[in-house]
């Protein structure tokens, strides 16, 4: 992703930026890489800056250019406004109904499913699991002792459900 920027009042207020929240010598080179531009467009900005008499150039011993911000002080930097959150227009997932009253509870879980095959993966966040569970219980119960084996898993699956909600290994969608 390329953010670069020519403009040169972003440029200028990169400057600022620069000058006033760091101690760095400010050259050309400096300026191009915080404010993200062309070296040939930091100068741009800092000629015309010296030539409105804002800023200073200096020359170094050394032969390097190095511009002066008169009256520089360290400053605190700006406190970035963060953007207004963005209002999803897509569906909204809803939290399981066990996270949204303070957490989830494996004996309830169990329990609900005890009462209605189902109801514990329900709790749980899961409602596709809740109807399968639901449907399989109920037709199995239609021979009787294949129904109560499998009530038997579905309460424990329920368990397993709401504790996977509280585990650390598996946090919560």
């Amino acid at each position: 992703m390329n953010d670069r920027t020519s403009d040169p009042g972003i440029i200028e207020g990169r400057l600022l930026e620069l000058a006033y929240t760091t101690d760095a010598k400010i050259t050309p080179q400096v300026l191009a890489y915080y404010a993200n531009c062309s070296i040939e467009d930091a100068e741009r900005v800092l000629d015309r800056l010296v030539a409105r008499d804002r800023i200073a150039m200096e020359i170094e011993d050394d032969g390097t250019i190095r511009y002066d911000v008169p009256n520089r002080q360290k400053l605190q930097p700006r406190r970035e406004e963060r953007p207004p959150p963005r209002l999803e227009t897509a569906i909204v997932r809803r939290a399981p109904m066990a996270l949204r009253y303070g957490g989830s509870s494996p004996a309830l879980a169990a329990l609900l499913s005890l009462v209605l095959p189902g109801a514990g993966q329900l709790y749980a966040g899961r409602p596709l699991a809740a109807l399968l569970w639901f449907l399989v219980v109920t037709a199995g119960y239609s021979l009787l002792l294949p129904g109560l084996v499998l009530h038997l898993f579905c309460v424990a699956s329920a368990a397993s459900s709401a504790n996977r909600l509280v585990s650390p290994m598996h946090p919560p969608a």
